[in-house]
Order: C-alpha cells, then structure tokens, then sequence
C-alpha cells in the first residue's frame, strides 16, 4: 500500500507541468494562490486534529526555527525556477533538468551537513553535466547562453530549480525530526503566501483560473504530499527517492497526451544520464 501512495503522489506531481501551462497568470501569482489554499487547508487540518499547539511546542532550538522560517525561502526559489521552465522549455527538459537535485545534495552535505563525500558524487557530478550540456544542444558558453532564446534559459533555470530544490531537501533533513511533516508544509506555504502577497494582489484573478488553482492548492500540495509521507511508513527513504524517478516519465507521457510534446533524442540522452547520476547517488546511499 505504501508503494501505491508515493507513486500516486509522484504521477500527481508529474502532472504540475500541464497545470502551470493552462493558467494564464504569472509564475508568483500562482505560487500564491496555491500556496494560500493549501496552507489554508493544512491549518484546518493540523487545528482539527490539536496537532498545531503541539507541533510548535515540539521544535527544537532557535536554529531549527531558524530552518524552518528559511525552507520557504528556498521553496519560492525552486518554484520560481521550476516554473520558469515549464513555461519557455519543454516539460521534459524541465523535469529532467531539475533531476539534478539528488547531486546537488551530495555536493552540498559535506558543505552544510559535515557528511563525508563519497567517490560516486564526483562520476555523478560528470554524468550530470554532460547530461545538461546534451539537453543544451552541446553549447557551454555561459554568457551566450544567458543571452539566448528562451529555450536554453528555461533549460538553465530546470537545473537551477534543482539546486534550490537540494537546499530545500537539506533543510527538511534538518528539521523532519522535530516537526510534523503537515506543520512544517503548512508553515512554509503560510510564509510563502505572505512573501508573496504584495506582488500578487495585483494580479486580476479570472473565474475559469480558480477551478485549476484549487486542484494545485488541493492535489498538487496538500493531497500529494499526504499521500509521499503516508507511504514512508511502509516504503524506506531510498525506494521512495527511486520510485521517484517515475515523474520524469509520467511528466513526459502527459505533455505528449495534453501538449503534443515529443523530447529529442540528445535531450532524452542527456536527461537519462542526469536520472542515472541520481540514482548512483541513492544507490551509493543504500549501501
């Protein structure tokens, strides 16, 4: 059962790239809106439940409120950049492009977590970037590529949002132990809606976007959640991080169904050679 809940959850999420192109609205006003109904929501639930007192009352010290203050930081950050390139590549390139996260962790732990560097880190490293640099269509010209159209930014930004995404995993990693999965979600998307009010108020919201709004608010960031830390309880960290890699998969088969999208071939080589340079990290990490 554990095994059906965290690929629902992950065949949700790979469905977040369809949403992103139907609503007409810009990145951080969809940001909010989401963020807003499903902190809303988790707030009802985490209330309902009297987990809320408890959950807070729970933390650790002032640096892991610390942490917990700062993951929406690196959560705007990461969906910013995530949508970003669902918008101006395709969605293909998006997700595999921000399936660089799991090496951005192994760079980063030493770094931040005092964990030792393995050997695998530094072939996964390689894999990686010549992965990106096929999806790149062989251009390493960092400048030119800035100054590019918007299909080689909206590549960067994919293995960008992967580099916020491993920040936002360390400090998760950080504070999972001390909080309730449900609080630190709903205090993330409070702060989110927050940081983001004054940008977004602005914005004129139209009648058809709310349906696809709520669905995201609902599916993609309460129910899909829900459902990844349910299935923990029967399913290791390490499977769940492997059955991941069916939203690279999901998320191409629906942009093909909904968009008519087809990857090209030196983008699905250098996105499969990003998926394999992840899985040794996992792998390595198994062990």
């Amino acid at each position: 059962m554990g095994y059906l809940k965290i690929i629902s959850a992950i065949l949700i999420w790979s469905s977040l790239g369809i949403f992103i192109r139907k609503i007409a609205l810009p990145n951080y006003a969809i940001i909010f809106y989401t963020a807003t109904i499903a902190g809303a929501l988790q707030f009802i639930l985490l209330a309902s439940g009297g987990l809320l007192r408890t959950a807070w009352r729970a933390g650790g010290d002032s640096r892991s409120a610390l942490l917990l203050v700062l993951s929406p930081i690196c959560f705007t950050a990461n969906a910013m950049l995530f949508y970003y390139a669902f918008r101006h590549t395709t969605i293909a390139n998006a997700v595999l492009t921000h399936y660089t996260a799991p090496v951005f962790v192994a760079i980063l732990a030493p770094l931040l977590l005092k964990e030792k560097i393995q050997r695998i880190t530094w072939i996964a490293i390689t894999l990686s970037s010549l992965g990106l640099w096929f999806i790149l269509g062989g251009k390493t010209n960092l400048s030119a590529l800035l100054q590019g159209d918007g299909e080689h930014l909206g590549i960067l930004a994919g293995a960008l949002s992967g580099l916020a995404y491993a920040f936002l995993i360390l400090i998760i990693r950080r504070i999972a132990s001390l909080y309730p999965s449900l609080f630190i979600t709903c205090i993330q998307n409070g702060i989110v809606a927050i940081i983001l009010l004054p940008f977004a108020f602005r914005i004129e919201l139209l009648w058809e976007q709310v349906p696809y709004l709520l669905i995201m608010g609902v599916l993609h960031s309460t129910i899909a959640p829900l459902l990844y830390v349910q299935g923990f309880r029967s399913v290791t960290a390490n499977e769940a991080a492997i059955l991941g890699y069916a939203e690279p998969i999901g998320a191409t088969i629906l942009a093909f169904i909904f968009l008519h999208e087809v990857p090209g071939v030196s983008a699905l080589f250098g996105g499969a050679m990003i998926l394999f340079s992840g899985y040794l990290i996992i792998k390595a990490r198994m062990k």
